[in-house]
């Protein structure tokens, strides 16, 4: 297995918009770091990451652990939360001062919006440097999840795979198809759609997504981008790190819209995809409604964990022509579980993240239970943990699709106060969003994506225009250029050499 793939983890998924608010300075007052000798320190956490989800979850597994050995001493209390309700919890309890010990970035924000507003304690002092040296090189940037020099999460995952084509292969052999014998391109995917529709009577369609997410967490959404990852890998994120510009509207974009809308045409899609939430269509899925869904990594231990008795198929997304698609990650992301700046149990917490959260043990059974690959190499490597034979496909995705794409925040790391200023560069302030156009003009509310997505660009090109030149006004030595990279090739790992390249003289 090669190890240059594995160098890294992705960027966090996206979602409902949310604004932290507070009035909570830069300088946040150091917390307490203990309770009283002999009094039992309990550490809350929150999150929505579904490793946290049930009792049976890696990550609830792991807190029962933890609070065994350490009865009397530390106990912490692990509170899952589903996207929708924990972003706005924790908008809530950073208003309120009231955020828990530690805390999962919500979506549509990062760690330097977080940072910037004082409401994280940076772990440097609370955790050992041999800790920080288990992770894959990379894992640590400034800019990124290291601020001003101080180290505020870890990587959660190794690399994510965005998109992947999940096929039930029971209902591809009940309308007399071969379950081993994915579609490869767009026109197989029509016709095997087409024919499972017809065979199903009604019951049984050709494919299903999570059309009812809101923003760029939406199915619609992220089966368009996946599908034009095919055509213009560079451009199917919406963002062009080459050309430093947003373009939502490219060809490969449209063209991959005007093929959903085809499939909506033929009646190949289950109809309620369109109001589904993610999890919905998932249960769909796997109880044999329909015969294909274009998702994320996650969605492969979803489906073994809520349809146990799907047999489940993975490949790549179909592309126009047949070729593989190329999908992008970076080694550092903006994301993760951080440290109150008011917790008063920030030993504790940090003890937890370090001995639990974190640890060797931990990612072996977050790799054994299928949600994603870990940042620690050595476990990755280790097939024993390999939790069922789909895995196999998973891991040989993830090496043949991902490539490293170009980091601003390494090329620039004074570009993380552009960031702040715009939430995200997904820029989730300017609606309506990229997810909210193509739904608009699938129910029949626009007629025509193409001006529409134009415009979009426009916003988002003027808003980063905007962003870049008031922090550069304020003496932060920032341009537009730090977000361009002339000498990317989609087909290659994005290395330090190639950043070096890009040195100004």
């Amino acid at each position: 297995m090669s190890k240059k793939w594995m160098n890294g983890f992705g960027a966090l998924a996206l979602g409902s918009v949310v604004v932290l608010s507070g009035c909570t300075s830069n300088n946040a007052e150091k917390p307490e770091q203990t309770k009283e000798v002999g009094q039992e320190s309990i550490v809350t956490v929150w999150g929505g990451s579904d490793f946290l989800k049930g009792d049976e979850s890696p990550g609830q597994r792991m807190v029962k652990e933890f609070n065994e050995k350490n009865k009397g001493r530390i106990r912490v209390e692990a509170r899952y939360m589903p996207w929708a309700e924990y972003n706005s919890a924790v908008q809530a309890a950073a208003t309120s001062n009231e955020l828990p010990d530690i805390f999962q970035t919500p979506q549509n924000t990062d760690i330097r919006s977080i940072v910037a507003n004082g409401w994280a304690l940076p772990y440097d002092g609370l955790l050992s440097e041999e800790w920080k040296k288990q992770f894959i090189a990379g894992s640590f940037a400034e800019g990124v999840n290291v601020i001003d020099g101080k180290t505020y999460a870890w990587p959660l995952t190794g690399p994510q795979l965005s998109s992947i084509l999940y096929y039930n292969k029971d209902v591809l052999q009940k309308a007399g198809l071969d379950p081993e014998k994915p579609p490869t391109t767009w026109d197989e995917l029509r016709s095997m759609s087409n024919t499972i529709t017809a065979k199903g009577k009604g019951d049984v369609f050709g494919i299903v997504f999570g059309g009812g997410e809101t923003g760029d967490a939406s199915g619609i959404g992220k089966f368009v981008s996946a599908l034009s990852a095919g055509s213009d890998p560079q451009a199917a994120e919406g963002f062009n790190y080459k050309t430093g510009k947003y373009e939502y509207s490219s060809k490969a974009t449209l063209d991959a819209f005007d093929f959903l809308l085809k499939l909506k045409a033929d009646g190949s899609i289950l109809p309620s995809s369109f109001t589904l939430k993610s999890t919905e269509a998932s249960v769909l899925f796997g109880q044999g409604k329909a015969a294909f869904l274009i998702d994320g990594r996650a969605r492969m231990w979803i489906a073994k964990r809520d349809t146990p008795d799907v047999k489940l198929g993975l490949a790549a997304v179909p592309t126009l022509t047949g070729s593989k698609p190329t999908y992008y990650y970076v080694q550092a992301a903006p994301s993760g579980y951080l440290i109150s700046a008011k917790s008063k149990n920030a030993k504790a917490a940090a003890e937890f993240i370090e001995k639990a959260f974190s640890s060797q043990l931990f990612y072996e059974k977050y790799l054994n239970s299928g949600v994603a690959l870990t940042p620690i190499n050595s476990i990755n490597e280790n097939k024993a943990l390999y939790p069922y034979p789909e895995f196999d496909s998973f891991l040989k995705l993830h090496k043949e699709e991902l490539k490293l794409r170009p980091d601003y925040a390494i090329q620039n790391p004074q570009t993380a106060k552009v960031i702040v200023g715009l939430g995200t560069l997904s820029q989730p302030k300017i609606k309506p969003s990229f997810s909210d156009i193509l739904q608009a003009v699938l129910t029949g509310a626009e007629k025509d994506a193409a001006p529409l997505l134009k415009a979009y660009d426009e916003k988002l090109n003027k808003g980063l225009d905007e962003a870049v030149n008031k922090v550069k006004s304020s003496g932060v030595q920032v341009s537009r250029d730090d977000f361009t990279f002339p000498n990317w090739q989609a087909d290659k790992d994005y290395t330090s050499e190639d950043y070096k390249q890009l040195v100004k003289k």
